[in-house]
Formats: C-alpha cells, sequence, structure tokens
C-alpha cells in the first residue's frame, strides 16, 4: 500500500488543464507567449544582457578616449542599437519580478532592488527626451537671455533687402547633424565602413538625401557636399579668366652651420604672390632680401627685363619706344643724370621730350605700400609734344612697366582724353644698402601670358654705390632651383629660390582645410562644410545658379555671417548653433582670472552677474558664479565654465576683451534617476539583511517543506537530514 502510495502520481498542474482545454491555435499562441515571457524573465536573458552592456560599456571607454564624447555620444550611447541592449535589460528586469508575483515578506528586498532598477532607467529615459545643456557666453556689460546649444547645429540663411543691406526680408534655420566624423563626396555618411555597404543600394549616388538641407518649396536649395569635424580657413588660388596674375615662390635659406636648408616664408600662404591689376607688381621683404614678381603682356618687356642698362647713373634711365616717320619701331635710352628741365628730339620723328623732374609717389598714401614694399617709389615726369600740337605730360613709375604713361584725369569740357604719344619706361636699379635700409639683395620673377617665366637677382655693387647690379638672369621653369647667392662654396649663406606655380590670371578662393586632433580632442575642433546654394536665375526662368563655398563656425559663440551674392539678391549665411531662450536675464557685471604663481596659464575663473526675472520679481540679484559655486534657477544650472578672447571678424585679431562662457544644464529627470539609485542602494541593504535572518532562519522553511513533502509520500522523515532544495525551491527563494 505504502508502495502504491509512493508510485501513484500527483494531479496535473492547474495550468497544464488550461493548456489543454483551450483550442489549438490559442493554445499554440499562449505557450509562444509563455516561452517569451520565461525567457525575458530568465537568468540566462540577465547574463546576455549584463555582459553585452559591460562590454559596450568597456568599448565606449576607449571610444571616447580616441574620438571625444561627441563621437560617443552619436555612435554609441545615442544608437537604436544601446538603446535596445536597454529595452532588453528593462524587460528582463521587469519579467524577472513579475514572473514570481505574489511576492512574499522575504523578497522585499529583491522586489525593491528591481523596482529600483527600473526608475534608473525610466529615469535616464525621461532625462534623454527632456534634458538640454548649452553655453552662455558674455562680455563685461552684455545681457544674454538664451543659451547656444552646441549640439544642436544649424545654417542660417537671411535674405537681404535689395536696397537697404541692413534689412532682412525673411530668415531661415536648416537644422543640420552632420557628425563627429568627416565625410564628402566618394564618402556619404554615416562613414566609410557602412557607407560601402549601402552602396549597392544607393545606385553610386554621393549626396545622402539629409544633406539638402532645404525642403522643395523653398525659395532656393541648399546642398552640403562635405564635412569637416575639425578645421583651419585657409586660401586655395584657382586659375580664372577674370583673375589677376599670381605666382607661388619658394626661396629657401642656409646660413652658417645649418645641415638643411629652410624656408623663408614660414606660411605657405606667404609663397603667393598676387600682383595688383593697377601695378601688376607685388614685392615682399624678408630680413635682408626682397623678392618681387610681375606680369607683363609683351614680349618686348620681357627683352627689356632679362637686358636692363646698364650704364644708368643715380637717377636711372628713360626709355622711349615710339614709330618715326616711315613707321619703324625705334627705341631710345635717356640717362636723367642732370638733365632735369632740357629737352631733346627723337630721331626721325617729329617727337620732341622734354624732361621736367623726378619726385616721389606716395605709394603709401595710395593704399600700395605692401604691395610695393616701399612707402614712397620714385616717378618721371615728361612733357611729350609732336610739331604744332600741344605738350602732352608723360609718367613713368620706376619698374613698373605696366603702368600707364598717360594718368586718366579730368579733361575740358568737349576735349577727349588724350593719348600717349611714345611709351616709357623708367628703369631704377634697386637700393641696395645695408646700412640705410638694411638690403643686399634682390629676386624678380616676370610672367608673361604664354606662361614662360623669367628671373634676376641684384647684388650689391661695389663700395660708395648703393643702386644694385644684375648678377643672374635668365629663363626660368616651374619646380626650378636657382641660386641667387652663394653659389661659391666659400660663401656663409646661400639664397635660392623655386617658381612652385604659376597662374596668367586667378582668384583666391577661401577654404577650410582639416587638421589633425590629438586623441581624445576631435570634439573641440571648429567644424566647417562644403555647401552648395542654388538659387533661381530671374533672366533665365527655368535654370539656377548655383555657388559653392565654406561655411565654418565661429570661434566665439556669436554667429560669423558672410554675404554671396545672386542675380536675384544677397544671402546672408552663418553656420551657427540653435538657441533656446531662458525666460529671465543674465547681465555680466565683472570676470575675474586666477592664475597659477610665475606663470600665464589661469587656472580658476569665477563671474559676477544680475539676475532679472520678472516671472518671479527678480530684478537685478546680483550673483556670484565660479567653478565650485553654481547659479541654480528654473531648473538651469549655470557653471563657470571658461573664457574666450574676442576676436575682431574683419581682421581676425584679439580686441583685448575677455568673453565669460557659463556653461548651462537642464535636467528634469535628475531627481527620478537620484530615486532610482537610492532605490536601488536600499534594495541591496534589505536582501542583505533579509537573508542574512532578519525575516527567515536562514533554512527554517526549507527543512519545513522537505519534511511535508516526504509525510505527503509517505516517506520516512529524517529530522537530522538536510533535504536538497528542488530547483522550483531556489527559484522561489530567489
Amino acid at each position: 500500500m505504502a508502495t502504491a502510495t509512493k508510485k501513484q502520481a500527483g494531479p496535473p498542474p492547474a495550468s497544464k488543464k488550461r493548456e489543454t482545454s483551450r483550442p489549438g491555435v490559442l493554445a499554440f499562441v499562449f505557450r509562444i507567449f509563455d516561452a517569451c515571457y520565461r525567457f525575458l524573465a530568465s537568468l540566462k536573458l540577465a547574463v546576455i544582457s549584463l555582459g553585452s552592456l559591460a562590454a559596450v560599456l568597456s568599448y565606449a571607454t576607449f571610444f571616447e578616449k580616441w574620438y571625444g564624447t561627441a563621437a560617443v555620444q552619436e555612435w554609441i550611447y545615442q544608437s537604436k542599437g544601446f538603446a535596445i541592449l536597454l529595452a532588453f535589460l528593462g524587460a528582463n528586469i521587469l519579467c524577472a519580478a513579475l514572473i514570481r508575483f505574489p511576492w512574499k515578506r522575504r523578497q522585499t528586498g529583491f522586489v525593491v532592488t528591481h523596482a529600483g532598477l527600473l526608475t534608473l532607467l525610466a529615469g535616464s529615459w525621461y532625462a534623454v527626451m527632456t534634458s538640454d545643456e548649452g553655453q552662455v557666453a558674455a562680455l563685461e556689460g552684455e545681457v544674454k537671455s538664451e543659451i547656444v546649444r552646441n549640439d544642436h547645429p544649424i545654417v542660417r540663411v537671411q535674405e537681404v533687402d535689395l536696397h537697404d543691406p541692413l534689412k532682412v526680408d525673411r530668415e531661415w534655420e536648416l537644422p543640420f547633424q552632420p557628425g563627429a566624423f568627416g565625410w564628402g563626396p566618394g564618402q556619404p555618411k554615416p562613414g566609410p565602413v557602412v557607407a560601402s555597404l549601402l552602396a549597392p543600394f544607393r545606385g553610386g549616388e554621393d549626396l545622402n538625401p539629409r544633406d539638402m538641407l532645404t525642403r522643395p518649396g523653398d525659395s532656393f536649395q541648399f546642398i552640403v557636399k562635405s564635412h569637416i569635424p575639425a578645421s583651419m580657413p585657409a586660401v586655395e588660388h584657382i586659375a580664372n579668366p577674370s583673375g589677376t596674375p599670381m605666382a607661388k615662390i619658394r626661396p629657401l635659406f642656409k646660413g652658417p652651420g645649418m645641415l638643411a636648408a629652410r624656408d623663408v616664408f614660414n606660411d605657405e600662404s606667404e609663397r603667393w604672390f598676387k600682383t595688383d591689376k593697377r601695378l601688376y607688381k607685388v614685392v615682399k621683404s624678408e630680413g635682408p632680401a626682397q623678392f618681387a614678381f610681375y606680369y607683363v603682356d609683351r614680349p618686348e618687356l620681357v627683352d627689356q627685363f632679362l637686358n636692363p642698362p646698364t650704364d644708368t647713373g643715380s637717377e636711372g634711365v628713360a626709355q622711349f619706344r615710339y614709330k618715326d616717320k616711315s613707321g619703324k619701331s625705334r627705341a631710345y635710352d635717356w640717362v636723367l643724370d642732370g638733365q632735369s628741365g632740357k629737352s631733346i628730339t627723337l630721331a626721325e620723328s617729329d617727337l620732341s621730350v622734354k624732361f621736367l623732374d623726378v619726385v616721389a609717389f606716395p605709394a603709401a598714401e595710395a593704399g600700395l605700400g605692401e604691395t610695393l614694399g616701399e612707402s614712397s617709389v620714385p616717378i618721371a615726369e615728361f612733357e611729350v609734344s609732336e610739331s604744332g600740337k600741344a605738350p602732352v605730360k608723360h609718367f613713368g613709375l620706376a619698374n613698373l612697366p605696366m603702368f600707364p604713361n598717360v594718368i586718366p584725369g579730368q579733361v575740358e569740357p568737349g576735349a577727349s582724353q588724350p593719348k600717349p604719344l611714345v611709351e616709357l619706361l623708367y628703369y631704377l636699379p634697386p637700393a641696395l644698402d645695408p646700412k640705410s635700409n638694411g638690403r643686399f639683395g634682390l629676386v624678380e620673377v616676370i610672367g608673361a601670358p604664354d606662361g614662360t617665366l623669367s628671373y634676376r637677382v641684384f647684388g650689391r655693387a661695389e663700395a660708395g654705390k648703393t643702386r644694385g647690379v644684375v648678377r643672374e638672369k635668365g629663363k626660368l621653369t616651374k619646380g626650378t632651383e636657382i641660386v641667387a647667392f652663394g653659389a661659391n662654396e666659400k660663401m656663409p649663406m646661400t639664397l635660392s629660390f623655386q617658381v612652385e606655380d604659376y597662374l596668367t590670371a586667378g582668384v583666391e578662393k577661401s577654404i577650410c582645410e582639416p587638421i589633425a586632433l590629438p586623441a581624445g580632442q576631435m570634439g573641440n575642433g571648429i567644424p566647417a562644410s562644403l555647401v552648395e546654394m542654388r538659387v533661381p536665375d530671374p533672366e533665365n526662368p527655368g535654370k539656377e545658379v548655383t555657388k559653392e563655398f565654406y561655411i565654418r563656425r565661429s570661434a566665439t559663440l556669436d554667429p560669423v555671417w558672410q554675404t554671396v551674392t545672386f542675380p536675384s539678391g544677397s544671402y546672408r549665411i552663418a553656420y551657427d548653433s540653435d538657441r533656446r531662450p531662458l525666460g529671465f536675464e543674465l547681465k555680466m557685471l565683472d570676470f575675474q582670472r586666477g592664475f597659477d604663481p610665475g606663470t600665464e596659464k589661469a587656472s580658476r575663473f569665477s563671474s559676477d552677474v544680475l539676475l532679472t526675472d520678472k516671472a518671479a520679481a527678480i530684478r537685478n540679484k546680483p550673483i556670484h558664479i565660479s567653478m565650485n559655486e553654481p547659479l541654480t534657477h528654473r531648473g538651469y544650472t549655470f557653471y563657470q565654465s571658461s573664457f574666450v578672447r574676442e576676436e575682431d571678424p574683419r581682421t581676425g585679431r584679439e580686441t583685448g576683451r575677455v568673453q565669460s562662457v557659463l556653461q548651462v544644464g537642464l535636467n528634469p529627470g535628475r531627481r527620478v534617476i537620484y530615486l532610482g539609485c537610492f532605490l536601488i542602494v536600499a534594495g541591496a541593504f534589505l536582501q542583505f539583511y533579509m537573508r542574512a535572518g532578519l525575516f527567515t532562519d536562514s533554512g527554517k522553511r526549507e527543512r519545513e517543506k522537505a519534511i511535508k513533502r516526504q509525510k505527503a509520500n509517505g516517506q520516512e522523515v529524517d529530522q537530522a537530514a538536510t533535504p536538497t532544495p528542488r530547483a522550483g525551491d531556489v527559484e522561489e527563494e530567489l
């Protein structure tokens, strides 16, 4: 009987009765739901979720170290994959708690801990959805009522009134999320690896739909073609028929004891010699040497450049080119020493020339001082007359062959502008005198319309003379290095040069170039983007005028505007950040900086501000904000972050004033997160003490349950033995 009782099977579980009584489809659905529910509540999913989370967080730590905070936020913490991982973890925590319902008193710590974990996850999600942060920067005396949200870049476009450039007709704010990494043509977002996987599905198209910032109904199209996360401004020189001649000349200097030659111009942009259309010449000085670049439009001027007069005297030589009575071209050189007030008749012609004087042309006052490298330039004045006609004044600027001989000016009503009767070239060797002007040499390069180049090198003459003499001259090819001084091995100094590029007509275009930042600092660069703007052409219906240019975010929090002009009007464009009203005002009274002893490194900052909030009946309340004393008002917390030296947007030079930068944070979910952390700690505390015997005696109930099972099965009860709990009992206890 005892054996029969022992072998008798117990009644089937109630859940199985309900399952077998259901129709086939509902039973299958219920089994699927029950399996998913138990999987979500299982220990396996908990191990997988926690292990995956730990691995992702570990990788995110190194990712942030390599690429910066902005990159790790975009690619990990704000990604869909991380959200799915947290969702699985939250579902596992919730189901693990619900599957043990109704809870027993000894499971209080377990329930509180899981409730704290869920509260922490919910608070984090709420914080992501509602939190905000940015910066406020103000000079002393400025009033600020909005924060600049640096993590939300936008492009501002303003349509300028045609009649009033200071009036804005319309304004657009184009949201723009370029990401933390650079991209461009051939490398669409979100990156090179993912882009290569998506390339077959994009049909080879480079533009990402997110790069079109405007909508089809807008009056213009704005397209972002490439992005640079850390940039610096630069200038690109490109060929353009409407431009001016320019050449890139690279001088190299090697002094005594130097192992290798070094560049005379440290900045690559200084190597570009851009001529002025009024003179077609530009001069640059560096130390005791000068470098000049000319442009001429006729071969005879190149010949004159390569074969200058040898006997020039102290006042130089005037070279006249004219047509004689038979139409033949002739030339005449006139040494001007002691010839002031005298006249000559050009051979085989009816032309007479009177030398008036050599005067100083005020180049600096005319805005040409930097171009010519001199504050004044000698200019020779002549009167040229043809028999029976009034004389015409002719001018020749020293060593400026493209300067007009007859300067346009006012004439009597009804009279025509006089035309030059001769071609006048005024040649005067450069003054090379270390005692007076500190110069010992001059290198000149001349370019012609056919792309050919020539050069000549002036060196110091014998003692007692201040005018230089031609030491070297000849034709020149791009990339060929010419030794200007120091060809003799016994000379301690060597100066050489080469022409790296030459444009017969070119323009300078403002661009941005990428720069490499140290690991972890990539998010601290100033981003820039190459954009394309398309505006309908009013003169050609159905067609558009397209312009391509760079936009760059300001180094400060104030936007930097640039004007782009189209046939239909002008637009002002700025790469800016979104701005959010605070609802109150802060006036910067004073900003203080503290420095480490004996250094110029600022180590502490503080600001004195006045708070005005009309809604809260607060007016000019004085508040001191320092690095350890933030200001909290209306949920916003203001921390003293740093400072920025103000720069003049036109010149790029510092003005001497300093902007105080306050970091602003708004996080409504902070209290929920703190509550979740408190519940986790409290639950762990309760769980530890409950397992230690506060509500249980650590095993007594397990033995009582085992005895009851033995009695129910007709087994002999062993009071001394400690039975092994069943799997279900362990799960219930957990």
